[in-house]
């Protein structure tokens, strides 16, 4: 009986260090142990069959799915419909390295029209960050990015000094590549 009110007490704070932690991974580690602790009591009130359904959902099967929205989230796809190197990289790999993402640089034809014939991989319009294009009228590179998209405020910030770059945020339907 006493070791059900220590589990419960241990479940009480782990979920407040849940909601305070701003650590993704550590945040995934306290869920498991979460989990794992909610699955102890299940057995301990005689219900073996929820908490190894809590230990295989729980622990195992939702911790995954996490890591690998996190490891997507960790990546900038920047889609270049240049021609040529775009030769402000510099710019973007610093970004990167300051908000400790992962620069992935695809070309234009990487993405086609015709999506649902083909397989592309995670290349599809709407994993897009950035699409950097050059504006001959203006003279101007363009670098076109999702309004929803946060990150754009500190890249933002990195263009001040570049007169002939122009950062252009846009609703999510209005994304033409």
């Amino acid at each position: 009986m006493y070791i059900k009110y220590v589990l419960m007490t241990l479940l009480l704070f782990l979920s407040l260090i849940i909601i305070l932690e701003k650590n993704n991974f550590k945040l995934i580690v306290f869920f498991s142990v979460f989990s794992l602790i909610s699955a102890s009591l299940y057995f301990y009130n005689f219900a073996p069959d929820v908490a190894l359904a809590e230990v295989a959902v729980g622990s195992a099967f939702v911790p995954l799915i996490f890591l690998i929205a996190i490891s997507k989230q960790r990546t900038f796809t920047v889609m270049s419909t240049l021609k040529k190197n775009f030769e402000y990289n510099k710019i973007l790999v610093e970004f990167c390295i300051r908000e400790n993402l992962k620069l992935k640089i695809i070309d234009i034809d990487s993405v086609t029209n015709d999506e649902s014939r083909t397989i592309h991989g995670v290349f599809r319009r709407k994993d897009i960050d950035l699409i950097v294009n050059y504006d001959e009228y203006n003279g101007k590179y363009e670098m076109i990015g999702k309004k929803t998209n946060i990150l754009l405020n500190e890249l933002d910030n990195s263009l001040i000094n570049f007169s002939n770059i122009e950062l252009i945020r846009i609703l999510d339907e209005e994304m033409k590549d």
